[in-house]
Protein backbone atom coordinates (compact mmCIF):
# COMPACT_ATOMS: atom_id res chain seq x y z
CA UNK A 1 0.00 0.00 0.00
CA UNK A 2 3.08 2.44 0.91
CA UNK A 3 4.40 2.08 -2.41
CA UNK A 4 1.06 2.46 -4.61
CA UNK A 5 0.84 5.82 -2.19
CA UNK A 6 4.02 7.19 -3.20
CA UNK A 7 4.00 6.44 -6.21
CA UNK A 8 0.63 8.18 -6.93
CA UNK A 9 1.99 11.28 -4.77
CA UNK A 10 4.99 11.24 -7.38
CA UNK A 11 2.56 10.99 -10.44
CA UNK A 12 0.56 13.78 -8.89
CA UNK A 13 3.51 15.93 -8.80
CA UNK A 14 4.96 15.38 -12.39
CA UNK A 15 1.84 16.08 -13.92
CA UNK A 16 1.38 19.67 -11.74
CA UNK A 17 4.33 20.65 -14.00
CA UNK A 18 3.37 21.98 -17.52
CA UNK A 19 3.99 20.49 -20.61
CA UNK A 20 4.84 23.92 -21.92
CA UNK A 21 6.12 27.44 -20.56
CA UNK A 22 3.23 28.88 -22.18
CA UNK A 23 2.47 30.57 -18.24
CA UNK A 24 6.21 30.44 -17.04
CA UNK A 25 5.84 33.42 -14.77
CA UNK A 26 4.46 34.17 -11.49
CA UNK A 27 4.54 35.27 -7.87
CA UNK A 28 5.41 31.88 -7.30
CA UNK A 29 8.48 30.74 -9.85
CA UNK A 30 9.77 30.55 -13.06
CA UNK A 31 9.21 27.16 -15.72
CA UNK A 32 11.77 26.70 -18.24
CA UNK A 33 11.35 24.38 -20.88
CA UNK A 34 10.59 21.73 -22.42
CA UNK A 35 14.17 21.33 -23.91
CA UNK A 36 14.90 18.14 -25.62
CA UNK A 37 17.82 15.92 -24.33
CA UNK A 38 19.64 12.64 -23.92
CA UNK A 39 22.53 10.67 -21.77
CA UNK A 40 23.92 7.95 -20.52
CA UNK A 41 21.95 6.53 -17.61
CA UNK A 42 24.31 4.64 -15.05
CA UNK A 43 23.94 2.10 -12.08
CA UNK A 44 24.46 1.32 -9.00
CA UNK A 45 26.99 -0.58 -9.80
CA UNK A 46 28.50 2.59 -12.52
CA UNK A 47 28.69 2.33 -15.60
CA UNK A 48 25.85 3.69 -17.93
CA UNK A 49 23.22 0.81 -18.22
CA UNK A 50 21.25 2.83 -20.76
CA UNK A 51 21.21 5.68 -23.49
CA UNK A 52 18.46 7.72 -22.44
CA UNK A 53 16.57 10.72 -24.54
CA UNK A 54 13.81 12.99 -22.69
CA UNK A 55 12.42 16.54 -22.15
CA UNK A 56 13.83 18.34 -19.40
CA UNK A 57 11.44 20.75 -18.11
CA UNK A 58 13.02 23.33 -14.60
CA UNK A 59 10.49 25.22 -12.35
CA UNK A 60 12.24 27.90 -10.37
CA UNK A 61 11.69 29.38 -6.97
CA UNK A 62 12.51 31.25 -4.21
CA UNK A 63 11.62 30.46 -0.76
CA UNK A 64 12.95 31.91 2.50
CA UNK A 65 15.87 33.37 0.56
CA UNK A 66 16.77 30.09 -1.07
CA UNK A 67 16.72 28.89 -4.55
CA UNK A 68 14.72 25.45 -5.10
CA UNK A 69 14.87 24.27 -8.94
CA UNK A 70 12.68 21.13 -9.61
CA UNK A 71 13.53 19.46 -13.00
CA UNK A 72 11.24 17.02 -14.85
CA UNK A 73 12.27 14.30 -17.10
CA UNK A 74 8.93 13.94 -19.16
CA UNK A 75 8.36 11.13 -22.49
CA UNK A 76 11.60 9.31 -21.47
CA UNK A 77 12.76 6.40 -23.60
CA UNK A 78 15.70 4.47 -22.48
CA UNK A 79 17.75 1.69 -25.26
CA UNK A 80 19.82 -0.72 -22.85
CA UNK A 81 23.83 -1.22 -23.11
CA UNK A 82 25.32 -4.52 -22.57
CA UNK A 83 26.09 -5.07 -19.24
CA UNK A 84 25.54 -4.80 -15.28
CA UNK A 85 21.79 -4.34 -15.16
CA UNK A 86 20.50 -0.72 -12.96
CA UNK A 87 20.07 -2.52 -10.05
CA UNK A 88 23.10 -5.16 -10.41
CA UNK A 89 24.76 -3.65 -7.26
CA UNK A 90 21.51 -3.07 -5.10
CA UNK A 91 21.70 -4.70 -1.53
CA UNK A 92 18.03 -3.55 -0.84
CA UNK A 93 15.54 -5.29 -3.20
CA UNK A 94 15.35 -8.26 -5.51
CA UNK A 95 17.36 -7.48 -8.39
CA UNK A 96 18.96 -9.40 -11.51
CA UNK A 97 22.56 -8.63 -12.79
CA UNK A 98 22.76 -8.56 -16.28
CA UNK A 99 21.31 -6.52 -19.31
CA UNK A 100 21.48 -7.39 -22.77
CA UNK A 101 21.74 -4.42 -25.24
CA UNK A 102 18.52 -3.49 -27.47
CA UNK A 103 15.55 -3.99 -24.83
CA UNK A 104 13.81 -0.76 -24.57
CA UNK A 105 11.45 0.85 -22.61
CA UNK A 106 9.82 3.97 -21.29
CA UNK A 107 10.84 6.54 -18.25
CA UNK A 108 9.92 9.45 -16.38
CA UNK A 109 11.13 11.07 -12.82
CA UNK A 110 12.04 13.73 -11.18
CA UNK A 111 15.08 15.68 -9.27
CA UNK A 112 14.78 18.44 -6.76
CA UNK A 113 17.31 20.40 -4.59
CA UNK A 114 18.37 23.63 -3.43
CA UNK A 115 21.23 26.50 -5.56
CA UNK A 116 23.95 28.10 -3.85
CA UNK A 117 26.28 30.77 -4.86
CA UNK A 118 25.61 32.83 -8.25
CA UNK A 119 23.16 35.13 -9.73
CA UNK A 120 19.97 34.17 -10.32
CA UNK A 121 18.91 35.78 -13.91
CA UNK A 122 15.43 34.68 -15.38
CA UNK A 123 16.28 35.68 -18.80
CA UNK A 124 19.08 32.91 -18.63
CA UNK A 125 17.62 30.37 -21.06
CA UNK A 126 17.65 33.15 -23.71
CA UNK A 127 19.70 31.98 -27.15
CA UNK A 128 22.60 31.12 -27.43
CA UNK A 129 22.41 29.93 -23.78
CA UNK A 130 22.68 25.93 -23.57
CA UNK A 131 19.52 24.85 -21.07
CA UNK A 132 19.34 21.30 -22.14
CA UNK A 133 22.34 19.33 -22.61
CA UNK A 134 22.39 19.10 -18.91
CA UNK A 135 21.17 19.55 -15.50
CA UNK A 136 24.95 21.78 -15.19
CA UNK A 137 24.56 23.95 -18.09
CA UNK A 138 20.67 24.50 -16.96
CA UNK A 139 22.15 25.67 -13.57
CA UNK A 140 25.20 28.14 -15.18
CA UNK A 141 22.75 29.59 -17.89
CA UNK A 142 20.31 30.73 -15.10
CA UNK A 143 22.46 31.48 -12.01
CA UNK A 144 26.03 31.36 -13.38
CA UNK A 145 29.44 29.35 -13.54
CA UNK A 146 29.69 29.84 -9.69
CA UNK A 147 26.38 28.27 -8.29
CA UNK A 148 25.49 25.00 -6.92
CA UNK A 149 23.29 22.32 -7.48
CA UNK A 150 22.68 20.05 -4.53
CA UNK A 151 20.57 17.41 -5.61
CA UNK A 152 17.94 16.27 -2.11
CA UNK A 153 14.48 14.26 -3.57
CA UNK A 154 14.78 12.18 -7.00
CA UNK A 155 12.96 9.40 -7.96
CA UNK A 156 12.76 8.05 -11.76
CA UNK A 157 10.02 4.98 -12.50
CA UNK A 158 11.68 3.02 -16.22
CA UNK A 159 9.45 0.03 -17.07
CA UNK A 160 10.90 -1.78 -20.22
CA UNK A 161 8.80 -3.47 -22.87
CA UNK A 162 10.53 -6.65 -23.25
CA UNK A 163 8.15 -9.41 -21.60
CA UNK A 164 10.72 -12.19 -21.30
CA UNK A 165 13.18 -9.88 -19.36
CA UNK A 166 13.03 -11.63 -15.62
CA UNK A 167 12.91 -8.04 -14.24
CA UNK A 168 10.84 -5.49 -15.87
CA UNK A 169 10.50 -2.59 -13.52
CA UNK A 170 13.19 -0.13 -11.66
CA UNK A 171 12.58 2.77 -9.05
CA UNK A 172 15.81 5.06 -8.80
CA UNK A 173 14.77 6.86 -5.97
CA UNK A 174 16.22 9.08 -2.81
CA UNK A 175 15.85 7.50 0.23
CA UNK A 176 13.02 9.64 1.90
CA UNK A 177 10.91 8.33 -1.73
CA UNK A 178 11.72 4.81 -0.88
CA UNK A 179 15.21 4.31 -2.30
CA UNK A 180 16.02 1.66 -5.12
CA UNK A 181 14.03 -1.24 -6.04
CA UNK A 182 13.20 -3.51 -8.54
CA UNK A 183 15.37 -3.87 -11.81
CA UNK A 184 15.60 -3.96 -15.65
CA UNK A 185 17.63 -7.46 -16.15
CA UNK A 186 18.40 -10.30 -18.36
CA UNK A 187 19.73 -12.65 -16.01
Amino acid sequence: MKKLLLVALVASAIALLPTTAAANEGSNGKFFGPYSSGSGDSGTCGPDWANDTYKREFFVQQASGTWHVTEAFIDGHFVTLLGASPGACETSSPHGLLIAADQKGSFGGFETGTVSGGTYNPGGCNAPADCSSSTTAFINAVFGPAAVYNVTTFYFDYRAHDKDLVYRHWVNASSDLGGNRGDIATS
